[in-house]
């Protein structure tokens, strides 16, 4: 079971670390690894905070379209938006959204049944 568990971690941990990669570009080292700080709350935000759910398009819906959002493409200006949606490889660090919402933050990814959930931070008790 600990094999298991251990191989699924690691494949998380890659993915994250790609995603991270990706957005920060030559300035990851610099900017996140050498931060743990902000190298945890991207963990955290990747693992735990952010959400795609399947939700049905309605007529009456005022959630922002993922469109809407700028690219965050300040370190790495290659970075461009996806064309097609893939939630599994979905990579929320490439844009602009506000990561400290005080409620969760709902975005519908354009002509989709997605929608990509922002949980609120919750502080950390010691």
């Amino acid at each position: 079971m600990l094999v298991a568990f251990a191989n699924i971690s690691n494949v998380n941990a890659q993915q994250i670390n790609a995603k991270i990669q990706e957005v920060y570009g030559d300035k990851t080292q610099e900017l996140v690894i050498n931060d743990p700080v902000r190298l945890d709350f991207l963990n955290d935000l990747l693992d735990n905070r952010i959400k795609i759910i399947e939700s049905p398009l309605s007529d009456s819906e005022k959630e922002p379209k993922l469109s809407s959002v700028e690219l965050l493409n300040k370190y790495n200006p290659d970075l461009k938006r996806d064309v097609e949606f893939d939630p599994l490889n979905f990579n929320p660090l490439k844009y602009n959204f506000n990561f400290f919402p005080k409620t969760a933050s709902v975005y519908r990814v354009d002509n989709t049944n997605y929608l990509i959930v922002i949980q609120a931070q919750t502080l950390k008790k010691d």
